[in-house]
């Protein structure tokens, strides 16, 4: 049930020291008889104690897949495989819930969907059998880039409903960014 960004590692790997009774600047992470330690305060310091023995010094506690609670910080470590790490991006899991981050009807556009479904198909597929995308995969993937970048500079009109305003009219269209020569309609059969 988690939904997570595949292939992206949201965890930076951080310098570890071994242990030395010398002066350490808050937050900095040591290695004291085969465990990871973190100075989280600098009131009553003493270098001379050991991390063991001294309340400025915090365990590193290991890395559990099934803690979905860990905050976005610098100063959030985790051991794992013998390595310090923290996250840069948010590394907890979204789970699916109707009317949150999951709709029945979904109310995007039909055509944003329609090419950024013919991405993702893509991507999985080069993923699958980099060495076999169809030749149709691969114009699916250039027409919905196409589409998506002149979407994009408003070149065509992505027919997105707008908001409404006040008295419950939509507002103003999308204005296109087109070559037109004439304000005559008839004259540009190609605008629409």
């Amino acid at each position: 049930d988690d939904i997570r960004i595949p292939m992206v590692g949201g965890w930076i790997e951080t310098e570890v020291t071994l242990w030395q009774p010398v002066e350490y600047p808050l937050w900095s992470v040591v290695e004291y008889e085969g465990a990871f330690y973190t100075l989280m305060t600098l009131d009553c310091f003493d270098c001379n104690l050991d991390p063991m023995v001294s309340d400025c010094w915090g365990a590193i506690a290991d890395y559990d897949s099934s803690h979905n609670a860990y905050e976005l910080s610098e100063h959030e470590y985790v051991v794992y495989d013998g390595r310090v790490f923290y996250p840069e991006t948010d590394v907890n899991a979204d789970t699916p819930q109707v009317g949150l981050n999951l709709s029945l009807h979904d109310p995007r556009n039909y055509n944003l969907k329609k090419h950024m479904v013919r991405l993702a198909i893509y991507e999985l597929t080069k993923l699958i059998a980099p060495n076999n995308v169809s030749v149709v995969r691969m114009r699916d993937y250039e027409d919905s880039m196409k589409w998506l970048n002149d979407a994009a500079k408003l070149r065509l009109n992505p027919q997105i409903p707008r908001k409404v305003d006040d008295t419950k009219k939509p507002v103003t269209d999308w204005q296109l960014a087109t070559f037109q020569t004439d304000y005559d309609p008839y004259r540009n059969p190609w605008l629409t």
